[in-house]
């Protein structure tokens, strides 16, 4: 563990949070690590047992919420919670881990280097429980509890219907927090939680967008590493699917159909490619499901 010291944080202390007060049995003390940011705050949320897509697009969204100024909260697990810290460190973003344990326990011991980097690079650990408090089902449902009342809107990426990530999004729900969610397949296990948390009324979330929007932040087009022009206006660095999709829209518009006829691909790389270009401000899609490049 990092040599930063634990500050224990109690309703007399000026920085303690009031956010708190949401909770079902608001605490007494809190355990701190680093400094908690003030900016708006999101947390990024979902199943430990999150696909390769899923990560990737968490991690996406996660890098576009904090170079935009949001902190990414979350819960330092395995899957979406770590990829979503990951994102907002490779932006030199802010990401806060809220912990299930006390800080003598790195829970997972894979993500005690994840949770290092946190500390090192301007984020912080947040806890309800001691120093020695171990892992168990009814710490890491408070840690959920004190996640969603930090925050200012709660993403759901990826999780089945029985979901500890589904805590979160049920205590954002009772405190009117803005609930944003991945649609997923019905026919996609993993994505049921995600179905079901829309039909309650989640808004849909299709990249940072819409949430960025909703917070009043705009979304700023990040460069192309070493090409010095807007991302949106190169394809330097795009993987050879993406490449070939980018050549088939060429200046125009196209529906992800005319794509797969065009390149020849299967549906399920085209949309992944799609998918990934437009994460990245390269493409925009029409109100009509078409998509063509970004102009400026």
């Amino acid at each position: 563990m990092r040599s930063v010291p634990t500050r224990v944080l109690t309703p007399n202390d000026a920085d303690f949070p009031l956010p708190v007060r949401a909770m079902t049995k608001p605490p007494d003390r809190l355990y701190v690590r680093g400094n908690l940011p003030r900016q708006p705050a999101v947390a990024v949320v979902g199943t430990r047992g999150a696909t390769s897509q899923a990560m990737a697009f968490t991690r996406e969204v996660a890098g576009a919420l904090a170079d935009a100024g949001v902190a990414v909260w979350s819960g330092g697990a395995l899957g979406i919670d770590g990829a979503a810290h990951e994102g907002a460190l490779a932006v030199g973003g802010t990401t806060v881990v809220v912990m299930g344990t006390g800080f003598a326990e790195t829970y997972p011991a894979a993500h005690r280097e994840l949770f290092d980097r946190v500390l090192d690079e301007g984020g912080a650990w947040l806890s309800l429980f001691d120093h020695e408090q171990r892992g168990a089902r009814w710490t890491f449902l408070a840690r959920n509890e004190l996640m969603a009342c930090m925050v200012d809107a709660v993403l759901l990426v990826q999780a089945p219907l029985r979901s500890g990530a589904r805590s979160t999004v049920a205590a954002a729900r009772r405190m009117n927090k803005p609930i944003w969610v991945v649609p997923a397949c019905p026919w996609d296990a993993l994505g049921q939680g995600c179905v079901a948390e829309l039909q309650m009324g989640g808004r849909v979330c299709d990249g940072p967008g819409r949430i960025l929007a909703a917070l009043g932040r705009p979304v700023r087009r990040r460069r192309t590493a070493g090409s010095g022009a807007e991302a949106g206006t190169s394809v330097e660095g795009v993987e050879p699917v993406e490449r070939q999709v980018l050549e088939a829209l060429g200046q125009g518009r196209a529906h992800p159909d005319e794509i797969c006829q065009r390149t020849g691909l299967p549906p399920g790389l085209v949309q992944g490619a799609l998918l990934t270009l437009t994460l990245r401000h390269v493409l925009v899609e029409g109100s009509d499901g078409s998509f063509q490049r970004v102009t400026y």
